[in-house]
């Protein structure tokens, strides 16, 4: 039997009104979700685009399956920034409509935050309450200098703009991201993506400090 995937909060920084029952334990990908469910787990969409066709529209089908999960992360449509202006408002709406289908149908939820570059900044980071939990996801973003500049100016502007309690990181955590939490006493919680847990095998870290 194939051993789920599940990855564990790592907490990188415990900033002002630090909680640790904020944010979960264990998030599982969508795909997995299906395939070998962990229940007590959050579900995640940080997966690629043509291994999770989930539209808004879609999301019906499996509102039953999610339910029965601790909880999940709103979803993660691609906003590239080298994309046409008016399709990364349309992916950007899908994925805020994700969170009232959650919300009308009582399924906790954090909201993911989707951003391109500064084009994109006027409508990514509307209708997010401040002072919040927000979920980021970094994989793919660090490929290469350009990417990592304008995800880097991104988080800059998430925190200036939305002055998160905490930023929960799907992915790889840059120093620099590190230390804009730490000067701004927001808690950091990293999760290791699946790719690199299934790469790495190692025993599941229960949450943490990591650095």
């Amino acid at each position: 039997m194939q051993h789920p995937i599940v990855s564990y909060a790592q907490i990188l920084y415990k900033g002002h009104y630090f909680n640790n029952k904020d944010f979960p334990e264990k998030i599982q990908s969508f795909t997995e979700s299906l395939n070998n469910p962990v229940y007590e787990a959050w579900i995640h969409y940080y997966e690629e685009d043509n291994k999770c066709k989930i539209y808004t529209e879609g999301l019906s089908p499996y509102l039953n399956q999610i339910k029965k999960f601790a909880g999940t992360v709103s979803l993660d449509r691609s906003i590239g920034w080298s994309d046409k202006i008016d399709d990364q408002k349309e992916l950007n709406k899908v994925n805020k409509h994700s969170r009232e289908v959650f919300a009308e149908n009582k399924i906790p939820y954090i909201i993911n935050v989707r951003f391109g570059d500064q084009k994109s900044y006027p409508f990514c980071f509307q209708d997010i309450p401040q002072n919040s939990i927000l979920f980021v996801g970094e994989h793919g973003t660090q490929t290469f200098a350009d990417y990592k500049a304008t995800f880097y100016a991104g988080i800059d502007t998430l925190i200036k703009i939305l002055k998160p309690r905490a930023l929960l990181i799907y992915g790889s955590v840059e120093e620099r991201v590190l230390n804009l939490c730490k000067e701004n006493y927001i808690t950091l919680a990293q999760y290791p993506s699946q790719y690199s847990l299934a790469h790495s095998p190692q025993k599941p870290r229960r949450c943490g400090t990591g650095v």
